[in-house]
C-alpha cells in the first residue's frame, strides 16, 4: 500500500522509458531467466506471474528459490484491493443507487465537521485520489501497539474523529495525492450506504456482485482455514513479517488474492466477451481527472502512457508483499511476491513485450 508520489514519479518514469517493442529477449526467457535470478536473491521468495497470452489463454508462472512447490499461492494484495472498492463504486452508480457527486455528508450523516469542505467531498474524489485528504489520518499513530500492524489498531470512532477535527490543507478536486485514508473513508461511506438501503455490507457486497461473478474465487477478506493452506508468509527481505491487520481501514488494502484470480478481473476490461457489464467498466476506464501531463486517473486506475498506447495500471505493497497489476491494448499481467520490493519495474518490462 506504500504508493507515494515518489514510486508514482518513478513507475511513470519506467513507463515512458520502456521501448514498445517486442525485439530482445523471448517472454518465457525474461521470466525464467532474468526474474528468475531476482527470486533466487531472496532466501523465501515466491513470485506469480499471470499473462495473457496470444491465443487467449492464461499462463502462468511460478519463481520460487525455496525447493517445495505451492499451487496457487495466495498473497495479500495491498493497494491493489482499492480496485474492487473503486468496482463496488461504478456498479452502485450504474444500477443508480449512488451518484459519483454524493456527497460525504449524504452517507455518513453522524460527523460534525468542524471544515464543511470535508463534508462536501464526493465519493468520485475519495475514488480518484483528489479529496483533499492526506496520505494517513494524522491520529493513526495514537495507540498503535505494534510498528509492524500500522493499521489493526485504527478504529471507526478513530476515523469519526478525525473527519470532525481536520481541516483540509488543500481544496478537493483541485490536486491528486494519493490516499490510503481517503479509501477508508470511501469503503466506510459505501457500506453505511449499502447497511441503511441495501440491508447487505460492502464486504458482501463485493463478494457477491463482483467476484462471485467474475469467478473469483480466492479473493477474500478473510480466507478459509483451507485458503489459508495456501497463504504465502511475506518477508522484508529475508525477516518473516506478518500479513497487515486491519479494522476501518482494511479497504484501503486488505484483500487477498492470486494472480490467476487477478487475471480474471482483468480480463474483464480486455475480453470481447466479459462477465462484468460494459457500462460499469466504462465507468472504471474513464478519465476523471489529469495529474500532469504524463499521467491521469480513472476510477482507481492510473493511467500512463507506453509507447503510443495507454497502460491501466495498480500496485500495491506492505512491509512483505508486493503487488502490480495492469492492461494494455488487449493485453495484462498480474504479479504477485512475497517480497516487500516493488514489483513495477519486472511487471512493465513483461507488459512491453506482450505488445506487438
Amino acid at each position: 500500500m506504500k504508493n507515494n508520489p515518489v514510486i508514482i514519479t518513478i513507475i511513470t518514469a519506467i513507463l515512458l522509458a520502456t521501448p514498445f517493442t517486442t525485439q530482445g529477449k523471448e517472454l518465457t526467457k525474461i521470466i525464467n531467466e532474468d526474474y528468475k535470478a531476482y527470486s533466487d536473491s531472496l532466501e523465501n521468495n515466491i513470485t506469480a506471474f499471470t499473462y495473457l497470452d496470444d491465443d487467449g489463454s492464461y499462463k502462468t508462472y511460478l519463481l520460487s528459490s525455496k525447493q517445495e512447490e505451492v499451487k496457487v499461492p495466495i498473497f495479500q494484495i495491498g493497494s491493489v484491493s482499492k480496485l474492487f472498492v473503486a468496482h463496488a463504486l461504478a456498479k452502485l452508480v450504474a444500477n443508480g443507487d449512488l451518484k459519483f457527486e454524493t456527497q460525504l455528508s449524504e452517507v455518513l450523516k453522524g460527523v460534525q465537521y468542524k471544515d464543511k469542505r470535508i463534508s462536501a467531498i464526493t465519493l468520485k474524489q475519495l475514488a480518484n485520489h483528489t479529496s483533499g485528504l492526506p496520505r494517513l489520518p494524522i491520529n493513526i499513530f495514537i495507540g498503535m501497539s505494534d510498528s509492524l500492524q500500522p493499521y489493526k489498531d485504527y478504529t471507526t470512532a478513530m476515523l469519526y474523529q478525525f473527519l470532525g477535527t481536520y481541516e483540509l490543507t488543500r481544496e478537493a478536486g483541485k490536486s491528486y495525492e494519493y490516499s490510503n485514508l481517503a479509501y477508508g473513508v470511501l469503503g466506510l461511506a459505501m457500506d453505511t450506504y449499502l447497511r441503511k438501503n441495501k440491508n447487505t455490507s460492502l464486504e458482501s457486497y463485493i463478494e457477491e456482485e463482483i467476484l462471485e461473478e467474475i469467478g473469483m474465487k480466492d479473493t477474500k477478506l478473510t480466507l478459509t482455514d483451507k485458503q489459508k493452506e495456501r497463504l504465502i508468509q511475506p518477508y522484508r527481505e529475508n525477516d518473516a513479517v506478518p500479513n497487515w491487520e486491519f479494522d476501518v481501514l482494511k479497504w484501503a488494502g486488505a484483500y487477498y488474492s492470486t494472480t490467476e484470480d487477478l487475471a480474471k478481473y482483468l480480463n474483464q476490461y480486455v475480453s470481447d466477451t466479459p462477465v462484468v457489464k460494459g457500462d460499469v467498466t466504462d465507468k472504471m476506464k474513464a478519465k476523471t481527472h489529469t495529474v500532469n501531463d504524463r499521467m491521469t486517473m480513472a476510477l482507481g486506475w492510473h493511467i500512463t502512457p507506453l509507447g503510443d498506447k495507454q497502460v491501466y495500471w495498480h500496485n500495491g505493497n506492505t512491509y512483505g508483499n508486493a503487488a502490480f497489476i495492469a492492461f494494455v491494448d488487449g493485453k495484462f499481467v498480474a504479479v504477485l511476491s512475497n517480497s516487500n520490493r516493488v514489483l513495477d519495474m519486472m511487471s512493465v518490462d513483461v507488459l512491453s513485450n506482450m505488445i506487438k
